[in-house]
């Protein structure tokens, strides 16, 4: 019998150590009763971890990812593979905590006209990280991925575009959530397909939560599922590691275009 399960949990291998298999453990021993099947792209070409995958995790899909591709072709590769009534997308440094997968499954069961969902993400003090977002204006984008950012870090447009002032213990809508970790329906990707290949580096996950908004889905930050990050410095609020990445601007720029040239009026 071909069981479908809940939730697809795909994953980008870019960081040798032992961040995934940390990650993997956290996932068998906090998903039940979600049942989930896993999809490893392997971006590192690791013959090593491939083995140790095979050997500690036998019922891993792992896809080699040898030509080092893109985020958005990396995770469109995982999506192609992918059986379960959601998909999932995380990054590898990620600790999920008790309760967080069900949560969100039932949050999204029960809300159908929800698209894409996330959860809160937290230190490991337990500090919400704020990884909810407005989507960029031309202000915001040039305070977040030029050097104006140094100067005036702590303007209204960065402020807005990064929902720094929002109470990240509480659920909320917004425009876009960021890629570390997204549960996506199936059905918004049965309907607006795949993930743009054309961005480098970032942003495609905006692009994602932009087309699904156009197409009346709705997206939310769910304050009660619950998971860990140690790299604080990507939320905000500069995200510096956006704003050093040399394909950053050329991506957010291809994004805005997208965003003020396209036809459809995104609901409210």
């Amino acid at each position: 019998m071909n069981i479908i399960p809940d939730l697809t949990v795909c994953l980008a291998h870019n960081e040798p150590g032992e961040a995934m298999v940390n990650l993997l453990e956290s996932l068998y021993l906090h998903a039940d009763p979600v049942s989930f099947e896993i999809i490893v792209v392997d971006n590192l070409d690791d013959a090593d971890f491939t083995a140790r995958l095979e050997h500690e995790f036998p019922e891993v899909k792992i896809f080699e990812n040898k030509g080092g591709e893109p985020i958005g072709k990396a995770r469109n590769h995982a999506f192609r593979l992918a059986r379960g009534r959601y998909i999932s997308f995380w990054d590898e440094p990620l600790r999920i905590q008790a309760g967080c997968l069900q949560t969100l499954l039932r949050f999204l069961d029960d809300t159908p006209d929800i698209g894409i969902a996330a959860p809160r993400i937290i230190t490991d003090s337990g500090t919400p990280l704020p990884s909810s977002r407005r989507f960029p204006t031309l202000a915001s984008s040039l305070l977040q991925h030029t050097a104006l950012g140094q100067l005036w870090a702590n303007t209204a447009p960065l402020k807005r575009h990064l929902m720094t002032e929002w109470d990240h213990l509480l659920p909320f809508a917004c425009d876009w959530l960021v890629g570390s970790c997204l549960i996506i329906r199936r059905e918004v990707m049965e309907e607006i397909g795949l993930f743009d290949e054309e961005f480098i580096s970032l942003y495609a996950d905006a692009d994602y939560c932009l087309r699904a908004r156009r197409s009346g889905w709705h997206i939310h930050y769910m304050a009660a599922a619950v998971i860990k990050d140690q790299r604080s410095q990507i939320y905000g609020p500069l995200h510096r590691q956006a704003a050093a990445h040399p394909h950053a601007l050329a991506d957010c720029t291809r994004f805005l275009l997208k965003k003020w040239l396209a036809p459809t009026i995104i609901p409210a």
